[in-house]
C-alpha cells in the first residue's frame, strides 16, 4: 500500500471575490443598492459555493434534505475581522434568510452546529480545512425557502451591513429521500454475508424493517400527497401515510414496514411519494437481501463457511469494468474462515481479501491490523508487493490447526505479490491464537533476504460499497494509552496536533471500526517503541473527502492499480481507509536469526528469519481494564510451582502462554503477578486428560470459570496479590 496519498484538490467552481485593506466597494444589501463604503477588512475574503452538495460529504441521507448545495468562506488572516459575517438566501432580489457566520480556527471535519428553529434561517455545518492557517468556515444551508442567490454580508462594528458578495445558486422546487433500516442490528457475519452494500438493506427471513423519509416541497402552498412503501414481492401490502407539505415545511417521518418474505432471498423495496391526484413525485428502489437460513455459529470456536456477497464485483480489462460474479471468483474447494469469540467479535479468513483476517463488526465494517509488506528491494515489480495482490488466492492459504473449548489456533501462509501475481521467494507465516476472554494474540514469521525492508503493522478500516468515510467512521478512531504511565490521548482524524507521540511507549491502540460499534478492536506490542504516522486526507473541490487514505482496489475489486485518489469505484465496490502506519518501524522481534534456508522457490540461501508477537482482540473493556490486561501480557507472573516443573522456555509471548510439565496428578502452583495477572494460560505438558477440580485461594472453582482441553488450562480470573492455584487431575 502506498504510504504517502496525493491531495487532491480542485479548482472552485465559481468566481472567487478578493477584498484587501482599504478597498473602495459598492454592493447591494438586502436586494437594495448601498451607498459606496470604505470598509477595512484585513483579509482577503472568498466564498466557494458548489452545487450539488458532494455525495462524500455531510449531511447523509435523509439529512441531505433541504441541503442543496455547499459553501466555504475562508479569512485569509491569523486575526478574525472587526465585526460580524452572514450568509443571507434571497429570492427575487429579496433576502428571506440569514444565518450568522460563528467563525473559529479550530472546527471539526463533522461537528454540526445545532439548526435553528426559525426555518428562516440557514443551517451550517463547520468542517476542516487542514494545512491553512486561515480562519475559515464552510458549511451547506438548510434551506427551506426558494432562494435563487446567496449573499456574504459584513457587520463592521458600529456601522450599518455591507454585503461584500453573491452569487447564484439552484434550490429545487421538491426534494426526497428514505433511509431503510433493520429493527434490530445482526452482524453481517452471524447472517453468512460480510460488506453487504451500504445501500442495500440486510435482513433475516421475516425480519421486520423501518423507513425513514424526508420531504421538503417549496413550490407551492398545502401540497396534498401521500407517501407509499412495499415490497415488489407483496404489492398488496403497500405502507400508505397522508403527507401535508406546506411550502418550505419540511417534513420527517419513520414508517414501519410488514416483516419481509420468508422464502426469498432477494427482493426490492419502493419508496414513492405521490400527489393527491395519484401523480408520483418521487420514487427510489432498495435492494433488500434476505438471509432464510444464517450459519450455526458456536459461542467460541471455528467454523469454515462461504459467506455471501451478491454484488457484482468491478473487474477492469483494458480500461473497462466488466463485471464479475462473486460465486465465480474462486475454486470450489476454497472457503472461508470465522472465528467465533463469546462477546460476539468476529475474526475472519475472507477469500474476498485475500485470506488477510479482519476483524467484523456489527455496523459491516471490518479491520485489519496489515500483513507483511516489502518496502525494498522491489526493482522489476509492478505496483506494491504485499498479500492483497493475491485476489486468485494463488499463494494465500488459511488451515485450522486447533480449535477446543481452551484454544483456537488458525494458521495463515501467504507470499506477497506484486499486481501481476509475481512473488520474490520471501514466506511469512502468520499464527493467530484465540482464548475464551475473547483476546488473542497475532504471531508473525517472516523469512526474507537480510536486505528486505518490511511494514507489518497499518491500521486499515474496511467499508462496504456506497459507504462514505466521513459517514461511517467514528471522529475519533484511534485511542492511544501507555502501558507504563496511563497517559492517553485519543487521535482525531485529519490528525494535526501530534504531541500525543510524547506518550511513553509501550503504548495500546484501541481502534473504533465504525462510529456506532460498542467494541473496540485492541493492538499492543511490549516491544514496540515507535508510534505510527496518520495518512493524509483527501479533498475535493477543497472540501474534506475522507479523513485518511482511501482505495478502492482492494478487497474484492480486481483489474487496477493501489488508488491514488478517491474516484467512483465506491459505487460499485467495497473499500479500505488506512488510518495510521508505522512504515518500517518493526517492534523488536521475539527471535531473530540470520540462517542458511530455502525460500519460497527451494532455493537454499541466505535468509533473515524474524518473528513478531502482538496481542489483538476486540472489545468494549475501559482504559482500566485494558491496562491490567495488556501488563499482564507484557510482564507474566512469577510461577512457584510443585507436582510440575517449568518448561525452559517459560513463557511464550507468541501463545501468552506459560508452559509446565506435569509430574504429578496434583499440581500447585503459586501466581506471583509482576502488576496484574489476568486470565492467565497454562500449557501443561504430560498432563492427565482429565480434571478433576480446581481450586483457586482455596476455593473450589466452578467449570463456568476455567477451561481445559486436555493440553491447555485457561483461567478466568483477575490477579493482583499472590494466590495459589490447585489442579487435580483423575489418574
Amino acid at each position: 500500500m502506498k504510504k504517502d496519498i496525493i491531495t487532491k484538490k480542485g479548482i472552485s467552481l465559481v468566481s472567487i471575490l478578493m477584498l484587501f485593506l482599504s478597498n473602495v466597494v459598492v454592493y447591494s444589501v438586502q436586494g437594495q443598492e448601498s451607498a459606496v463604503a470604505k470598509i477595512a477588512i484585513p483579509a482577503e475574503v472568498q466564498m466557494h459555493i458548489i452545487e450539488p452538495s458532494h455525495p462524500w460529504r455531510p449531511p447523509f441521507g435523509v439529512n441531505r434534505i433541504g441541503r442543496s448545495f455547499e459553501v466555504i468562506v475562508t479569512f485569509r488572516s491569523k486575526e478574525i475581522p472587526a465585526g460580524e459575517f452572514f450568509l443571507a438566501g434571497l429570492l427575487n432580489g429579496k433576502e428571506v434568510c440569514r444565518k450568522k457566520l460563528l467563525l473559529t480556527d479550530k472546527t471539526p471535519f463533522a461537528e454540526i452546529v445545532p439548526q435553528d428553529e426559525d426555518k428562516n434561517h440557514l443551517t451550517l455545518f463547520s468542517v476542516n480545512n487542514p494545512g491553512k492557517k486561515d480562519i475559515a468556515f464552510s458549511g451547506s444551508p438548510a434551506i427551506t425557502e426558494k432562494i435563487d442567490q446567496v449573499a456574504l454580508i459584513f457587520s463592521e462594528t458600529g456601522k450599518a451591513p455591507v454585503e461584500l458578495t453573491r452569487q447564484a445558486v439552484t434550490v429545487p422546487s421538491f426534494e426526497a429521500e428514505a433511509v431503510a433500516k433493520h429493527d434490530r442490528v445482526i452482524n453481517p457475519v452471524d447472517l453468512g454475508t460480510i460488506l453487504v452494500p451500504a445501500n442495500w438493506l440486510l435482513l433475516a427471513g421475516g425480519q421486520k424493517a423501518y423507513v425513514t423519509l424526508a420531504v421538503l416541497n417549496r413550490s407551492q402552498d398545502n401540497l396534498a400527497a401521500c407517501s407509499k412503501i412495499w415490497y415488489n414481492s407483496a404489492p398488496q401490502n403497500k405502507v400508505i401515510e397522508p403527507l401535508t407539505l406546506n411550502q418550505g415545511n419540511r417534513v420527517q417521518k419513520d414508517l414501519s414496514l410488514p416483516a419481509c418474505s420468508k422464502s426469498l432471498q432477494k427482493d426490492i423495496l419502493h419508496l414513492s411519494v405521490e400527489n393527491a391526484e395519484g401523480k408520483e413525485l418521487w420514487h427510489k428502489e432498495i435492494k433488500v437481501m434476505i438471509v432464510q437460513n444464517p450459519p450455526a455459529l458456536p459461542s467460541f470456536g471455528v467454523v469454515k463457511t462461504k459467506l455471501r456477497y451478491d454484488s457484482p464485483i468491478i473487474n477492469i480489462v483494458d480500461g473497462k469494468n466488466v463485471p464479475l460474479s462473486y460465486d465465480e471468483l474462486w475454486k470450489p474447494e476454497f472457503e472461508d474462515v470465522v472465528v467465533c469469540l463469546p462477546n460476539g467479535s468476529r475474526w475472519i479468513f475472507w477469500r474476498g481479501t485475500s485470506y488477510i483476517p479482519v476483524w467484523a463488526g456489527k455496523y459491516n465494517t471490518c479491520l485489519s491490523y496489515e500483513w507483511a509488506e516489502r518496502l525494498s528491494p522491489n526493482d522489476g515489480f509492478t505496483d506494491c508487493l504485499e498479500p492483497l495482490m493475491d485476489k486468485e488466492l494463488r499463494y494465500s492459504k488459511v488451515e485450522i490447526v486447533e480449535s477446543t473449548n481452551s484454544r483456537i489456533h488458525i494458521r495463515w501462509n501467504y507470499q506477497s505479490c506484486d499486481f501481476n501475481y509475481k512473488v520474490n521467494g520471501d514466506l511469512p507465516v502468520e499464527d493467530y491464537y484465540f482464548y475464551p476472554d475473547g483476546f488473542g494474540t497475532r504471531v508473525l514469521t517472516l523469512k526474507s533476504i537480510p536486505e528486505a525492508e518490511y511494514e507489518v503493522s497499518e491500521l486499515i478500516i474496511l467499508a462496504p460499497q456506497a459507504a462514505f468515510p466521513l459517514n461511517f467512521m467514528s471522529p475519533d478512531p484511534v485511542d492511544i494509552i501507555s502501558v507504563t504511565t496511563g497517559e492517553k490521548a485519543i487521535i482525531h482524524l485529519p490528525e494535526a496536533d501530534q504531541t500525543w507521540k510524547k506518550i511513553s511507549d509501550p503504548c495500546v491502540y484501541r481502534i473504533r471500526l465504525h462510529r456506532d460499534e460498542p467494541l473496540a478492536a485492541i493492538f499492543f506490542n511490549p516491544n514496540l517503541s515507535s508510534k505510527p504516522g496518520a495518512f493524509k486526507p483527501v479533498y475535493e473541490n477543497e472540501f474534506l473527502a475522507t479523513p485518511a487514505y482511501w482505495g478502492g482496489h482492494w478487497p474484492l475489486s480486481r483489474g487496477f492499480n493501489t488508488m491514488w485518489n478517491i474516484n467512483e469505484s465506491v459505487w460499485d465496490g467495497p473499500s479500505h481507509n488506512s488510518l495510521m502506519t508505522w512504515a518500517s518501524n518493526r517492534p523488536k522481534p521475539v527471535i531473530s536469526a540470520v540462517t542458511e534456508t530455502k525460500d519460497a522457490f527451494g532455493t537454499l540461501k541466505t535468509m533473515k528469519v524474524e518473528t513478531w508477537a502482538w496481542l489483538i482482540g476486540m472489545t468494549d473493556v475501559n482504559d482500566d481494564t485494558l491496562l491490567q490486561i495488556t501488563q499482564s501480557y507484557a510482564k507474566p507472573p512469577t510461577l512457584d510451582v510443585s507436582g510440575a516443573i517449568q518448561d525452559p522456555e517459560h513463557y511464550s509471548f507468541e501463545r501468552r502462554a506459560m508452559r509446565l510439565v506435569v509430574e504429578k496428578k496434583k499440581v500447585r502452583i503459586m501466581i506471583r503477578p509482576d502488576r496484574w495477572c489476568v486470565n492467565p494460560v497454562f500449557e501443561l505438558q504430560n498432563a492427565p486428560e482429565q480434571l478433576q477440580a480446581v481450586k483457586l485461594g482455596g476455593k473450589t472453582l466452578q467449570t463456568d470459570k476455567y477451561a481445559w482441553d486436555g493440553n491447555i488450562f485457561w483461567l478466568n480470573a483477575t490477579i493482583d496479590q499472590p494466590v495459589i492455584l490447585e489442579l487435580l487431575f483423575r489418574e
